[in-house]
């Protein structure tokens, strides 16, 4: 029980690891700003029951069954978007600022600070849980062990949705404005470098 607890925490929170983004840091080049229109693809894999297989015994008695299953594969696809300074794909933080919209740039750095703090209380939540579930598995005293298991459950279980909710707001494609919002600072932007109108394009441009 200690050791599954252990790798069950670490396996929750390396599936929560920010994703990679565009690099930040990034300074006015005098290039247009745009909103890029992109489809995410990905695939799941699951199993799925295809057939049933009987055991019979010499005299044709059934004793036993057992379900076959086979791997299916499932491909999803979401509609996303992204700003972009030229050819380059910018972080939001990054575009907001160069395009000089304080409040979509506030919003959105309030956002990412909520998610590291939501994903750093998942994380000691779930350390905790984890804890109280291998200490638990060493105390002989049974009602106070079933306590810390079962604490510990539940809070591995909390633990894991409050990281989830912080590596969500910190995912690149998570955006504190709509995606209008963003449009109308580009083509502000733009107007303002003296380019023609805004620019909105697809992954193809």
């Amino acid at each position: 029980m200690s050791r599954y607890a252990l790798v069950l925490a670490i396996a929750l929170a390396g599936c929560l690891l920010p994703r990679q983004g565009p690099q930040g840091g990034v300074v006015p080049s005098g290039e247009p700003l745009a909103v890029v229109d992109d489809v995410k693809v990905w695939t799941t894999t699951y199993k799925e029951k295809v057939a049933e297989a009987e055991y019979r015994d010499s005299n044709g008695t059934k004793v036993g069954s057992a379900a076959i299953y086979e791997d299916r594969t499932q491909v999803h696809t979401a509609n996303i978007w992204y700003p972009v300074q030229g050819r380059q794909q910018l972080a939001d933080e990054d575009f907001f600022r160069i395009a000089g919209d304080k409040s979509s740039l506030d919003a959105t750095l309030e956002m990412r600070e909520s998610g590291r703090k939501w994903r750093t209380r998942g994380w000691i939540s779930m350390g905790a849980g984890a804890v109280a579930m291998i200490v638990g598995y060493f105390i002989p005293n049974v009602p106070v062990r079933v306590g810390l298991t079962i604490g510990g459950a539940l809070g591995l279980g909390a633990g894991y949705y409050m990281a989830f909710w912080g590596a969500h707001q910190l995912n690149p494609e998570t955006h504190a404005v709509d995606r209008s919002v963003a449009d109308r600072a580009a083509r502000q932007y733009n107007q303002n470098m003296g380019q023609v109108g805004g620019v909105s394009l697809n992954k193809n441009f």
